[in-house]
C-alpha cells in the first residue's frame, strides 16, 4: 500500500513537471527577431537639413518667435524662407522662383514630420510586439501556477490518505513528507522565478536616449536634432533626451537600474522575462508619446508659411 501511494505521488509530480519543461521548451520565432526596423536606414537623409549659414538670420519682413526661428533653423529653410517673404513683399505676383521657394519649403517640412511619423511607428511597431511576447509569457507562467496548485492539492490529498491507511511512525513519515513537497509547491507558486523567451533587437530606439551625449545611430537626422534641443521640452532647461531618461529612472527604475537589465533593455536583446518586456513596453510608450507631440511644434510655422 505504502509503495502505491508514494508512486502516484511520484507520478502526479511528474505530470506537473512535463507540463512545466514542455511549455520552457516552447520558443515561438515571431518574437525573436525585430521585424520592425525599418528596410531603409533613416540616416539616408543626414545633412539635407543643413542650414546654409548656421548663424541667426533675421527675417526682414515678418517677425518670428524664437520657437519658430529655432525650428526654421533646424529644418534649413531659414534663408529660403526669408527670400520668400521678401518676394511676397515685393508684389503679389505669384512667379516660378515664389512657387519654387514655397514648394521647397513645404517639403522641408513634410519631409520632416514624415520623418517622425516613422520613428512613432516603428515604436508602436517594437510597443505591441513587447505586449505581445509578454502576454505569452504571462500565459505560461499563470499555467505553470496553476500546475503547481493542482500538484499541491494532490499531493495534499493522498497524503491524507496514506496517513489514514498506515500506522504511527510511517504515517509520521508520510505526514511530514506530503506536507513538505506541499509547501514546496505553494512556495513556488508565490515567488515563481518565470520563464523566458529570445526576444532581439538590434535596432534599439531606447538605445540612443540612454546612453545620452553619444553618436546617433539609430534615429532620422532631424528628430535626433529635436530631441537634442533644450528649446523643445515643456520647462525649457533639458533637451527632451534627459527628460525622457529621466522619467525612466523615476517610474521604470525607481531611481536605478542594474547592470544586467540595462545591457538586456539598451543592448541587442537576449533572454526576456516577462517582467522585463513589460519594462520595456512602457518606455517605448513614454517615447513615443515624446516624438509624436514634435508635430506640435509645426503649428504656428505652418500657419506662417501657409499665409504667405
Amino acid at each position: 500500500m505504502n509503495k502505491t501511494i508514494l508512486l502516484s505521488i511520484s507520478i502526479s509530480l511528474f505530470l506537473c513537471s512535463c507540463g512545466s519543461m514542455k511549455n520552457m521548451a516552447t520558443n515561438p520565432q515571431a518574437f525573436k527577431y525585430n521585424y520592425c526596423t525599418p528596410t531603409i536606414p533613416y540616416l539616408s537623409s543626414s545633412g539635407f537639413f543643413e542650414e546654409k549659414n548656421p548663424t541667426d538670420l533675421s527675417f526682414t519682413t515678418v517677425s518670428l518667435n524664437k520657437h519658430d526661428q529655432l525650428l526654421c533653423h533646424l529644418l534649413g529653410i531659414s534663408a529660403d524662407l526669408n527670400e520668400l517673404l521678401l518676394l511676397k513683399k515685393d508684389g503679389p505676383t505669384i512667379n516660378n522662383s515664389y512657387l519654387r521657394l514655397k514648394q521647397k519649403i513645404s517639403s522641408r517640412i513634410a519631409l520632416a514630420q514624415s520623418q517622425l511619423t516613422a520613428v512613432a511607428a516603428e515604436l508602436d511597431c517594437e510597443g505591441e510586439r513587447s505586449d505581445m511576447a509578454a502576454d505569452y509569457l504571462d500565459g505560461l507562467n499563470s499555467k505553470r501556477n496553476r500546475q503547481l496548485t493542482v500538484g499541491s492539492v494532490i499531493v495534499g490529498a493522498l497524503t491524507t490518505v496514506a496517513g489514514a491507511v498506515t500506522k504511527n511512525n510511517t504515517q509520521t513519515i508520510i505526514g511530514i513528507s506530503g506536507g513538505l513537497v506541499s509547501a514546496g509547491l505553494g512556495a513556488m507558486t508565490i515567488n515563481p522565478k518565470g520563464k523566458k523567451v529570445e526576444f532581439y533587437h538590434e535596432h534599439n530606439l531606447l538605445r540612443a536616449i540612454w546612453r545620452e551625449g553619444e553618436k546617433n545611430s539609430d534615429y532620422p537626422d532631424f528628430v535626433w536634432k529635436m530631441l537634442n534641443e533644450k528649446e523643445f521640452s515643456t520647462n525649457g532647461n533639458v533637451t527632451l533626451i534627459k527628460s525622457i531618461k529621466s522619467r525612466w529612472l523615476q517610474f521604470e527604475f525607481n531611481g536605478g537600474v542594474d547592470v544586467d537589465e540595462e545591457k538586456l533593455l539598451f543592448g541587442n536583446g537576449g533572454f526576456y522575462r516577462s517582467e522585463d518586456l513589460h519594462t520595456r513596453s512602457a518606455m517605448i510608450n513614454q517615447l513615443q508619446s515624446t516624438i509624436r507631440s514634435i508635430h506640435q511644434d509645426f503649428i504656428s510655422l505652418m500657419s506662417l508659411v501657409d499665409s504667405i
